[in-house]
């Protein structure tokens, strides 16, 4: 049985000590189909009124003891689950959300906010318009940490994108006169878009390099920690945004290790797992491997991701192409093969495009393009005919 029902059934008995009315609220509230939440939440109103709508139960938990409760509410809803997953034509289904998820994901690249765009920088109000843009069109955003370990949760029909900002400009976080979030800094806008669309996420990746991240001194580890405790990520950047090419295995150690060091100062166990390639360059061939682990004084780094100064999108997490090692990025703005030209493109070509199945446990794909999928994931591989004819 799919997700959907363990979701149902834990919901439910979270919602024992409610009124079961809420707790089927709550539950539709998650589905994310509409003609299944439809079906379903008929199904629960039957058989809440064949066993008294009115009861809550709390009352039942009077006349029954609490684990009593909750078998009983288990197998109403197991049964009432599998009756509507058993009629589901999950080929069907998958043909109108244009499941696809060994299609294309776009990786953005931003540096800071000012008062005109250029080549990597936005500017308030054209960052919001991006948000917007990414919303409409059904992105929603996930963390780097979920795409390079694949395991993007989001609505069926929904495409993952990952924000990514670079170098720590104070526009990306500063506080206002009030001592509040500055609603013009990065952080501001997205937390602001979040409270307005809660299921586009609030995930963002900030590669950080040096001592004085967002370029207030003093504020620098309320800062990294608001970041941590909000779910947003810290990535490193080097220590001083260094020309790796021009580095030794020792001094590459010395720059990650440094900058390792400086962040876990300031919040308490956390690990940079994620690298931003100054100036997209990478070490020499002989000094390569220093980029994914080493050491520096007290300080040890793995790295398990880095991305380049890029141009198209990348190949989903699932596809035998993705390379964790080497994440291509698209610049913000409208040119050829910035962010708003591989929007129409990828609008323009659906079939190119990732395309979630809403399950984080599989990988759902259409048949013709099964051989894309990564050897790793072939006991989740799911594939459904792209036709009714087929």
């Amino acid at each position: 049985m799919k997700k959907i029902s363990l979701l149902l059934i834990s919901l439910l008995l979270v919602g024992c000590g409610n009124n079961l009315d809420t707790a089927q609220n709550e539950i539709v509230n998650e589905i994310n189909d509409v003609e299944i939440t439809e079906n379903l939440s008929e199904e629960i109103d039957a058989v809440i009124e064949e066993t008294d709508e009115e009861e809550t139960s709390d009352e039942i938990a009077e006349e029954t003891n609490e684990e009593t409760t909750e078998e009983v509410v288990e197998e109403v809803v197991e049964e009432v689950v599998e009756e509507i997953v058993e009629e589901i034509d999950y080929d069907a289904l998958y043909r109108e959300y244009h499941v696809n998820e060994a299609g294309k994901v776009i990786v953005i690249m931003y540096h800071n906010l000012a008062d005109e765009a250029g080549t990597y920088a936005s500017t308030p109000e054209l960052f919001r318009k991006d948000l917007e843009r990414l919303y409409e069109e059904g992105y929603r955003t996930v963390s780097m940490s979920d795409l390079v370990n694949n395991t993007i949760d989001i609505p069926i029909g929904t495409t993952p994108v990952v924000l990514t900002f670079d170098d720590g400009s104070k526009s990306n976080f500063y506080y206002d006169e009030s001592g509040e979030i500055a609603k013009d800094s990065v952080v501001g806008i997205l937390d602001d878009f979040y409270g307005e669309h809660e299921d586009f996420g609030r995930n963002a990746i900030f590669y950080l390099f040096g001592t004085n991240p967002f370029r207030e001194e003093e504020l620098v580890a309320q800062k990294l920690n608001y970041l941590v405790e909000n779910g947003y990520e810290i990535g490193t950047h080097t220590y001083g945004h260094d020309n790796l090419k021009e580095l030794s295995a020792e001094s590459i150690q010395k720059t990650l290790g440094r900058n390792e060091a400086f962040i876990e100062s300031m919040v308490k166990d956390y690990d940079m797992v994620h690298l931003s390639l100054p100036y997209g360059i990478r070490p020499v061939e002989a000094y390569r491997d220093n980029l994914w682990s080493g050491s520096y004084e007290e300080s040890n780094y793995e790295i398990i991701s880095a991305v380049n100064v890029g141009w198209n999108p990348i190949s989903s997490p699932a596809h035998v192409d993705f390379n964790p090692k080497s994440i291509n990025r698209i610049t913000c703005g409208d040119d050829e093969a910035e962010l708003h030209f591989w929007l129409d493109q990828l609008a323009l070509h659906p079939e190119r495009r990732y395309y979630s199945d809403g399950d984080s446990n599989t990988v759902v794909v259409p048949a013709s393009k099964a051989e894309n999928v990564h050897e790793a994931y072939l006991e989740q591989l799911i594939t459904y005919n792209e036709s009714e004819e087929e």
